[in-house]
């Protein structure tokens, strides 16, 4: 048994040392941030309005009387499917020897498959035809999105990666702001809302895809066998300290954000003094939406600008994560609405300092290089998993226990707090 640790630490030892020296060290130039920041853009956008908005109001006109339930239930699933995909994508674009190259063919297939995932859920009439749709959006988007992350590991620099990092949190905010403003508020009309989406992911995405310099992988001499050819695709990196901290940080931080992404409307309605006077629930969103939106997208251009220059990734992880536990937990006891509103504009400044660092972070401590695609994919997980964690917390509260969202709320505050100080003992980076 100790020969065998002995092997693999050797060997996981070997992989780091030889892959370190192969990380990109050429700046990138504008034109290519400028396009791959977009088409983070568009990738947020094609997911962010469905679960914010679209799927919640797709699971309430199926069962009006039981939509929590419901929105749960098609989360859970979406989610294993996005959990198993992700193991896979990532690993699978790593090894495409294709002329087309490596990840865009993953880009344009993903891309296709999310535009065909709009249509079914558009389609969906009951609880069956609505979660086949959303497995199928998995499918689309984990592959587009995999091979999209990988990208930054392929082509950014470690002296860039705050600044690209940056520009890449952008999706989220702008993301949800599209989602809840327009997609919610300003376009009227189920039909038009997807037709929107599905016309920005196009238009992002597909550009990004074709303008890419991408080649081929090199062909590698996989072991023979189906064991043998698995374990090459296991959780290995997680034996990697600064790794594991990494992936448990996010996972955390992560659920507090789908809770948020996916409760906040039930809340609304549920508790009437959190919302806007004279106003619907939809719009309440809409606006707490817009001023995070603005708080998110200072911050986190602010973050990954400081953090590049000051060479630290750490500090401002762990703070972006404790504000925005703090805000989600406000939200969740304001007495009022101007209370509610300030508790959402302090959680917009704690994503948008959070996700402004938090990748940059991730790529730094990537185990190996020439498995990017596979190792993100793991990364990926702590985005998928909470998805299937977070639905069923929202059942056993409130249905198991009794309790209100406002319960649920203040799980997900303290999940974000201690996900943002899991990462400080992380020693590969500063």
């Amino acid at each position: 048994m100790r020969g065998i640790k002995r092997s693999f630490a050797s060997a996981l030892g070997d992989c780091m040392t030889s892959e370190a020296d192969s990380r990109p060290t050429q700046p990138v130039r504008p034109a290519f941030i400028a396009g791959y920041s977009l088409a983070q853009v568009g990738a947020y956008i094609s997911f962010l309005p469905l679960f914010q908005v679209l799927l919640p109001l797709k699971a309430a006109a199926i069962d009006p009387a039981h939509k929590t339930v419901l929105l749960s239930q098609v989360g859970l699933w979406g989610a294993i499917i996005a959990a198993l995909t992700n193991l896979a994508a990532g690993a699978i674009s790593d090894r495409t020897t294709l002329r087309f190259g490596r990840r865009r063919p993953w880009l344009m297939a993903g891309a296709l498959g999310t535009l065909v995932a709009y249509w079914l859920v558009y389609r969906a009439q009951d609880a069956i035809s609505l979660v086949a749709a959303v497995i199928v959006f998995q499918l689309g988007f984990n592959f587009m999105f995999a091979a999209l992350l990988a990208v930054m590991a392929d082509r950014v620099p470690d002296a860039q990666k705050g600044l690209v990092s940056a520009l890449f949190s952008l999706g989220y905010p702008l993301g949800t702001l599209v989602g809840t403003s327009v997609i919610g508020g300003l376009i009227v009309g189920e039909g038009a809302r997807f037709l929107a989406i599905g016309l920005v992911l196009a238009i992002t995405l597909i550009p990004f895809a074709l303008a890419l310099k991408d080649s081929p992988a090199e062909p590698r001499s996989d072991p023979p066998g189906l064991l043998a050819r698995l374990s090459s695709l296991s959780i290995a990196p997680l034996a990697n300290r600064d790794f594991a901290l990494a992936w448990s940080g996010r996972f955390l931080v992560i659920l507090a954000f789908v809770v948020a992404q996916g409760y906040t409307l039930y809340l609304l309605q549920d508790r009437p003094v959190l919302g806007r006077p004279g106003h619907p629930p939809e719009q309440a969103l809409a606006l707490l939406t817009a001023v995070s939106a603005v708080a998110n997208i200072i911050l986190s251009l602010l973050g990954g600008l400081f953090s590049d220059r000051l060479g630290r990734r750490k500090v401002f992880v762990a703070a972006g994560a404790l504000a925005i536990a703090a805000g989600i937990a406000a939200f969740a006891l304001a007495p009022s609405w101007p209370t509610a509103m300030l508790a959402y504009v302090l959680y917009g400044c704690g994503a948008g300092c959070y996700y402004a660092v938090d990748m940059a972070l991730v790529t730094q401590v990537l185990p190996s290089v020439r498995d990017a695609g596979k190792d993100l994919g793991l990364i990926n997980l702590s985005n998928a998993l909470p998805q299937v964690l977070a639905p069923l917390l929202a059942v056993w509260l409130v249905q198991t226990l009794g309790a209100d969202l406002r319960a649920l709320f203040l799980v997900a505050a303290a999940s974000a707090a201690v996900g943002g100080l899991i990462v400080l003992p992380i020693r590969g980076v500063r």
